[in-house]
């Protein structure tokens, strides 16, 4: 780990819980920006300031203080000492983990190699965590101005404070010193500070700091500081007038950039884009085995978002999932006076997304805990989806903004409605429970303030309670990231085509598969585009069922096909319309494939009527009749000896199918494997026999359970022809497969087929996969079948960056209409559990119904 921020040290302390040989290098104090020159230290002044403030109004409490005064100096060494211990604690926590520390600047001298000093440290994969410094802008006379570092030194409490940018920095510094009794100006070019806060809560802080004396100037732009008088005078004009503002220091705060100076990353092959680190959607650069976090590669500069990439990206080194970053619930806190924190979408942003909202407030003047504490300015305010009552996202000004955030967070990253969270009991008197009252009020059902009545309301206005629409007038549905879902346009930039927007169903497959209709050109570009969205497709269905189990939603085992996406698609597209598919229980992909409605796939994860099985098969068992999508069976190799009856009955028919039967490595070392294929080939039956060799028998490499490791040579022994393919490569499943399945076609001669391939996940969804070595998946995940179709994909100009990104974008809004689908689809009723066992007219089969047994 390059760095020892939030980030760093947090992605060296998983890293070495996951089993790595793990050192960090860090050339000031462990903790970065945040802990020693950031969040802390202000955080801790700001805590003296508010105690300060409290002191003076202490006689409304009854609390009388003769010649209060605060000591700036004594806050300074409280500061010090809150930094002190915790740098101590990381330093601490490190050592504990066995991360081997080192102090110095780094400096990336070649692959895998940085160098400290002199030092050389040698890793496989390297993390930059650099961080970020204070951003400096050209302005006549900036030499004279304080930063974010200095003003935390500063020996006393200025008399007069100018502070150049309206961002959360300034803003904090402003409200601090304001009350410490600094005459303080903010001068900001924008029409508002804290312009990524709703504009409802801006207006609260900064007429509380009007009432302390602040002044606040907007579209305001500094042109030069100068000496004057003994002092400092910022000059600026606003709409065209001059104005000037005398200050004993003049902060300035304009944000912060990217840092990589020393780190000689480009000489690493590192890309940088102004000055950020280039990084892909799982936080891997440009370079092999160098990924980047937190404020480096830009993006969300926020310590707790660094800390949350740092986990990221080491459980993808470590092979422990396909990570991608999820920012839709990042929490934005800012320690203004009274506090202001936000989490997802705004009223504003969804409006403009064209999403009808609710909006629901509830003012702190009217909760109880706020007027004990006399803190009652502000406000909560929700926004939820007017159809689905989702929360999309919650905004607070008031006391204790940046803790209360936190259940909102929560809401907003879970997809939990209005309904959910009034429903949850809350303490009393707390205040958390303004969080439950706004979201009543946002139904109408607000308990502790009046239920506003709202009139229809003219084009684009809104009121607490109302429900908005784009200016259009459409209102479309909306995902659980505050996403509309309809379909975006996908282009590619390099050579201006629209891509094709396609649906979940399997890419229309050419009349006869032929290597010529599978190179990479232009004319073949929307068949293998279809491949490639399939893949992906079923790739975010798994993780998003992983997620789903780990939410109780799915019950009894779970197995995913994540990292055998080539194999499933190339196999399974091989096949016509009227050949039959007899599988295992790791079939959630190979239903999509087939052409399986996602919706009714994970409806039966949910054990919903809606499912491929009425909800009585559950993971499984997915079955599909009209496709002739046999389904999946739950006993490893129990399907081998339906397959070879199948293939009997379609031989007995004189049918021109295909019986198609998937297993496991595992099977293939149980008796009805070797009867079934004896079967196959003494009747000449026309089964396709497709081995999808994963590599692992549950948690038992095959080399360790068989005899013979290539599995297609066990076929040998049947006198049947057999072949091992690779699949990692779904354009070379595709074509060796539709070979085979159709010479069996032609001469109804049984064939067999191994299919070499990886799961990137354990046996199933509980399983701690702790079989395999970290190298092993490492080796495994740069092999991943849908990246390494990607990078052909692009080399040939079939597609680029963007439409990957936007494709990915449209299969999370697919997809998470699909789990909206599941989870508000009805259960089965009980009194029908035998209506799909038995054969017959369920109306006609009285006797078999559960009220009457």
């Amino acid at each position: 780990m390059v760095g020892g921020g939030p980030g760093g040290y947090v992605a060296a302390l998983r890293a070495a819980q996951l089993g790595a040989r793990t050192a960090i290098v860090e050339k000031d104090r462990m903790g970065g920006t945040c802990l020693v020159r950031g969040c802390i230290p202000t955080k801790a002044l700001l805590q003296s300031s508010e105690l300060y403030t409290q002191a003076r109004e202490g006689a409304a409490f009854g609390v009388v203080a003769d010649h209060l005064a605060f000591d700036w100096a004594a806050a300074q060494k409280r500061k010090t000492s809150v930094v002190d211990q915790l740098v101590k604690g990381v330093d601490g926590l490190l050592k504990a983990g066995g991360v081997t520390a080192f102090k110095g600047s780094a400096r990336l001298a070649g692959k895998g190699v940085v160098d400290v000093g002199g030092e050389q440290i040698q890793a496989k994969d390297i993390v930059i965590a650099t961080g970020s410094a204070v951003a400096r802008i050209p302005l006549p006379g900036a030499e004279l101005t304080i930063d974010s570092d200095q003003i935390l030194e500063l020996k006393e409490i200025p008399r007069r404070l100018a502070v150049i940018g309206g961002g959360v920095v300034g803003m904090e510094f402003a409200a601090m010193f304001a009350a410490l009794g600094s005459k303080v100006t903010v001068l900001e070019m924008l029409p508002q500070v804290l312009a990524m806060v709703d504009a409802d809560l801006v207006a609260v802080y900064t007429k509380h700091l009007a009432r302390l004396g602040g002044e606040v100037h907007t579209d305001s732009k500094v042109s030069e500081i100068a000496k004057q008088d003994g002092a400092l005078q910022v000059r600026f004009s606003t709409g065209g007038e001059g104005g000037a503002v005398d200050a004993d220091q003049v902060l300035l705060a304009v944000g912060r950039v990217p840092y990589t100076q020393g780190l000689g990353a480009e000489e690493a092959g590192v890309k940088l884009e102004r000055g950020r680190v280039v990084v892909d959607d799982h936080l891997h650069t440009s370079a092999d085995g160098v990924w980047a976090i937190g404020d480096v590669i830009g993006g969300i500069m926020l310590a707790h978002v660094a800390s949350y990439e740092g986990v990221c990206a080491v459980e993808n080194i470590a092979g422990q999932g396909n990570r991608i970053p999820d920012y839709r619930a990042a929490p934005n806190c800012i320690y203004t006076d009274p506090e202001i924190a936000h989490v997802g979408l705004g009223e504003k942003e969804a409006r403009e997304k064209g999403i009808a909202v609710k909006i629901g407030r509830f003012p702190f003047a009217a909760a109880g805990r706020a007027l004990t504490l006399g803190q009652t300015e502000g406000f909560v305010k929700v926004v939820a989806d007017a159809e689905s009552g989702k929360l999309l996202g919650a905004h607070i000004v008031g006391p204790r903004a940046t803790d209360l955030i936190a259940e909102a967070t929560l809401a907003v990253q879970n997809g939990l409605t209005l309904e959910q969270i009034d429903l949850t009991i809350h303490a009393h008197p707390t205040l958390p429970e303004s969080l439950m009252e706004a979201a009543l009020a946002a139904q109408g059902r607000a308990i502790h303030i009046p239920n506003r009545k709202n009139p229809p309301l003219p084009t684009g206005e809104q009121s607490e309670g109302a429900v908005s629409a784009s200016s259009s007038g459409l209102s479309r549905r909306v995902g659980e990231r505050g996403v509309a879902t309809e379909p975006s346009k996908i282009t590619n930039r390099e050579t201006n085509m629209a891509a094709p927007v396609k649906t979940s169903s399997p890419p229309p497959t050419p009349s006869a598969i032929d290597p010529k209709s599978l190179e990479l050109k232009k004319e073949n570009r929307d068949f293998l585009l279809g491949l490639h969205r399939q893949m992906q497709l079923i790739r975010r269905f798994e993780e998003r069922a992983q997620e789903q189990y780990t939410k109780a939603k799915i019950g009894g085992y779970c197995h995913l096909n994540i990292g055998e996406e080539a194999t499933v698609v190339g196999g399974i597209l091989a096949l016509k319309a009227n050949d039959w598919i007899f599988t295992s229980y790791r079939e959630h992909g190979h239903a999509i494939a087939r052409g399986v409605d996602p919706k009714a796939v994970m409806a039966e994860l949910f054990g919903k009527e809606t499912g491929t099985s009425h909800g009585r098969g559950g993971s499984m068992h997915l079955v599909d009749y009209s496709r002739r999508f046999m389904g999946g069976y739950g006993i490893v190799g129990g399907h081998l000896p339906l397959a070879v009856g199948g293939a009997w009955a379609v031989k007995y028919r004189k049918q021109p199918d295909v019986i198609f039967c998937m297993f496991g490595d595992g099977a293939t070392n149980i008796g009805a494997f070797h009867e079934s294929l004896n079967m196959a080939k003494v009747f000449d039956l026309p089964v396709v026999w497709f081995c999808v060799n994963n590599r692992y028998g549950m948690g038992t490499p095959v080399e360790k359970a068989s005899a013979v490791a290539d599995i297609y040579k066990k076929a040998c022994a049947y006198d049947m022809e057999s072949i091992q393919i690779d699949g990692m490569n779904v354009r070379e499943v595709l074509l060796r497969t539709s070979e085979i399945v159709e010479k069996t076609r032609k001469d109804s001669v049984p064939r067999f087929i191994e299919s070499l391939c990886y799961r990137f996940r354990g046996h199933s969804v509980v399983d701690p996969d702790k079989y395999r070595s970290n190298e092993d998946k490492e080796k495994w995940r740069k092999a991943d079948p849908i990246v390494a179709f990607e990078h052909e994909l692009e080399k040939e100009g079939l597609a680029d960056e963007e439409y990957f990104k936007n494709l990915r974008q449209e299969i999370d809004a697919e997809i998470r209409d699909v789990i909206e689908f599941a989870d508000s689809s009805p259960d089965p009723n009980v009194a029908d559990l035998y209506k799909y066992t038995y054969a017959g007219q369920w109306d006609n089969r009285p006797e078999l119904r559960t009220d009457r047994v």
